[in-house]
């Protein structure tokens, strides 16, 4: 399940809809959106202890344009409430037009307590409302904001920021990139955000997240069928759909065979651990086979990390998978659902010819991870040449080699170049990091941005782990356009089941592995609320989806399946 993410423009464009399409005023819709965001504010001052709105010293910071429209009806709002406003005009209030001027022009007869900022000297002087506000509204940009910033403003923002105050955002936080999430110079530190009719994209990102504080969604009543059949280029995945992995389990004849075998390439000396982590977490999320293919002088050493899973040894030079291995791998490779290539691999010149020559031969799906992509980022152009689906899977040190930018550049617009690097090169492109995105190379389908993981994770092997992950689910016949958002989800949903259990401490790559079990089970009870469970129905004689007693299960932390809490 997911819900949907808009740029700038795409929300620009389902408001002028609205109103030239549907014929609704756009004061209505302006109405709308301070009026839900004065309701949301209302609950969250008596869920701070604020019985009375009346005991409020409120400042409204208010821009010229549109969101300072918003903001003037936040404001008289919260004047009919009782509370004490000062409203501070960011901008000259002669540029103030549309229903934005209908708003201030009621709001000039409520109260006299209104005033412009428009110099530095200004800005200073309002730092003493700022200062004695409990409530400070952020209404002054909105999602059109653009760098550059008058240095008047950027002094109100860091006032806003400096000032003892419950901090709302209104629509998105002044200063923060509707499309991107960056920051050029300062921007409002929200403790609650209220957006209008859709998530702005670059607020789900994660390093927005740190400004917009608490995001809430108000609807205005931009008709929904203004989202067919165009709708907006990116989702947030917020709730995994795991009906493809219940199919096959329902099937009471199932065996190993049914759901997969995945072939994980990779291993050098020094990073044996890298390809028996990937294969580890593909078993733990359900695929039937997993075969780790591996240099021959380093068998032993992988067989003994590996116990469920099987392994191959292929010719290799000190440690270092061997070109020479090529014919024999794709030979062993043909039938598997999915290969994983490039955990701990190397890029020595061996490894490039296993690279080149599974990309240009294997024509199942390839999940290409690490030193695979290293290997990748030196010539792109091999990539032409695939047979089968690739799935890339960079983090963004990676991503900036295979792109040729900074991190920091590919950092500050992860969304549009994973986008157009899925594009150009019909790749599968999941861009590891907080918010984690999955860009597909299908016009009808939208950038996915995922919503678990936490910070603890960040630990070597993570990606091995990702990548394991991702394997198993398409080895088991999902389809990718479910399956990598999935796997992406589940695998930062367990490292944050481990946070909410231990509390925060650092969470190591094989702690997630172990974890994914009982996170698919949690996932499972409360998503449908029912487990497979092999008995016969007495009234029906045949196996049956039967419901998952959360009494007896809640009751229960041993999570071994003989238990009777575990038997339906």
């Amino acid at each position: 399940m997911s819900r949907f993410l808009v740029t700038a423009a795409e929300m620009k464009a389902l408001d002028r809809a609205a109103i030239e399409k549907h014929g609704i005023p756009g004061i209505i819709l302006m109405e709308n959106a301070g009026k839900g965001a004065f309701d949301l504010i209302k609950s969250s001052m008596k869920k701070a202890g604020v019985v009375d709105i009346r005991e409020l010293t409120v400042a409204v910071v208010a821009g010229t344009g549109s969101n300072g429209g918003d903001g003037f009806v936040v404001a008289r709002h919260l004047l009919n409430a009782g509370a004490a406003v000062y409203t501070l005009i960011v901008g000259s209030k002669s540029k103030i037009k549309g229903d934005a001027l209908t708003n201030i022009k009621i709001l000039e007869k409520m109260t006299l307590s209104i005033d412009e900022v428009t110099s530095e000297e200004a800005a200073d002087e309002a730092l003493d409302i700022l200062n004695t506000s409990d409530l400070i509204v952020d209404a002054v940009f909105g999602y059109g904001f653009k760098p550059p910033m008058p240095n008047y403003i950027k002094m109100m923002i860091e006032g806003m920021n400096e000032a003892p105050a419950f901090r709302v955002a209104i629509d998105i936080p002044s200063g923060l990139d509707a499309d991107t999430g960056y920051v050029e110079d300062t921007a409002v530190m929200a403790d609650l955000t209220v957006t209008f009719g859709y998530e702005k994209i670059g607020a789900a990102m994660a390093h927005a997240r740190l400004y917009c504080g608490l995001t809430r969604v108000v609807d205005i009543g931009v008709p929904v069928t203004l989202l067919f059949p165009n709708p907006p280029g990116a989702m947030l995945y917020t709730e995994p759909t795991l009906i493809p992995l219940l199919e096959k389990r329902a099937n009471p004849a199932a065996h190993k065979g049914d759901f997969g075998h995945l072939l994980i390439v990779g291993g050098s000396s020094g990073k044996t651990g890298a390809p028996c982590m990937a294969a580890k977490a593909a078993m733990r999320i359900g695929a039937g086979l997993v075969t780790v293919a591996a240099p021959a002088s380093l068998h032993t050493i992988i067989a003994g990390k590996l116990t469920e899973e099987m392994s191959y040894p292929l010719a290799d030079k000190n440690g270092i998978v061997s070109g020479g291995a090529l014919k024999d791998l794709l030979k062993f490779a043909a039938g598997k659902e999915c290969v994983v290539l490039g955990p701990g691999l190397s890029t020595e010149k061996g490894a490039v010819e296993i690279v080149k020559g599974l990309i240009s031969n294997y024509s199942g799906t390839l999940v290409i991870d690490a030193d695979g992509l290293n290997i990748l980022a030196q010539d792109l152009s091999v990539l032409d040449k695939a047979k089968g689906d690739i799935v890339l899977t960079p983090h963004p040190g990676e991503m900036a080699r295979l792109v040729g930018k900074s991190i920091e550049e590919v950092q500050a617009n992860r969304i549009e170049i994973a986008r157009r690097f899925a594009d150009e090169y019909d790749v599968w492109l999941v861009l590891k990091g907080a918010g984690t995105l999955t860009a597909t190379p299908m016009d009808e389908y939208h950038v996915t941005v995922n919503s678990t993981g936490n910070s603890w994770m960040a630990s070597a092997g993570q990606g091995d782990v990702l990548s394991g992950i991702l394997g198993g689910l398409l080895a088991q016949g999902i389809d990718v356009v479910e399956a990598l958002p999935l796997g992406v989800y589940l695998h930062g949903l367990a490292a944050d089941s481990i946070v909410n259990k231990v509390g925060p401490a650092p969470v190591l790559a094989s702690d997630v592995i172990e974890e994914l079990r009982p996170t698919l089970r949690k996932v499972l009870k409360s998503l449908v609320h029912q487990h497979v469970a092999g008995i016969e129905d007495e009234e029906e004689g045949e196996r049956s989806i039967v419901p998952w007693d959360p009494e007896v299960d809640d009751e229960c932390d041993c999570e071994d399946d003989e238990c009777d809490c575990h038997k339906g």
